[in-house]
């Protein structure tokens, strides 16, 4: 029977975890190895805002990065219920607002918006809601704002949560983790005896 290939993953972050969780997958036997403690304390996942908004941040990024982003959302519900753990999803759509004297620039970004939904028509448009939709969507906006751009299906995560359900994840998966480790790529030659034959980092 043919050998499962070794990968080695430097850094259990998000991606560190995402990329273990989907190596194993793909039958690998993994090895993690991460400078600091399990619980991420210091990871960028802890604190960022996890959204999943594509044509939001079409604004300032390329066609490229948009691409995966819409491919991201289709897949985030399948890896989700993979996991052992619940991790908070939804895909309710972003609501943008604005304040009167920032109208301008409100415009300025919703023909960016229309422009990337031109080049990707696969992509919702954006849709000008007034105060009164304003306030379906979230009780108590329309009192504060006159106008507004909903992006229909994008979402949000709970970047914390899916950290913890990786880590469970792993871990039941027999996953070597390495905490308290640091190691960079140069402690391992892919491809020599007794060495990973892949090192990610």
């Amino acid at each position: 029977m043919a050998q499962r290939p070794h990968s080695v993953v430097l850094g259990a972050g998000l991606m560190g975890r995402l990329l273990a969780w989907r190596l194993t997958q793909a039958g690998h036997r993994v090895e993690v190895h991460e400078a600091g403690q399990a619980d991420a304390q210091g990871a960028a996942a802890r604190v960022a805002a996890a959204m999943l908004a594509p044509l939001a941040e079409s604004a300032i990024t390329e066609l490229s990065v948009v691409r995966m982003g819409q491919h991201a959302l289709k897949t985030w519900p399948q890896l989700l219920a993979e996991l052992p753990a619940p991790v908070f999803f939804q895909q309710q759509g972003t609501l943008i607002v604005w304040h009167r004297q920032d109208a301008a620039e409100a415009h300025r970004f919703h023909q960016l918006l229309q422009r990337t939904h031109h080049d990707l028509p696969s992509l919702p448009a954006a849709q000008a809601v007034d105060a009164r939709q304003l306030n379906s969507f979230e009780p108590g906006l329309g009192k504060r704002f006159a106008q507004g751009l909903y992006l229909p299906d994008e979402g949000q995560l709970d970047n914390r949560q899916l950290l913890q359900a990786l880590l469970q994840g792993l871990q039941e998966r027999g996953v070597a983790l390495h905490f308290n480790s640091p190691r960079n790529i140069d402690n391992f030659h892919p491809g020599e005896a007794g060495q990973p034959d892949w090192v990610f980092d």
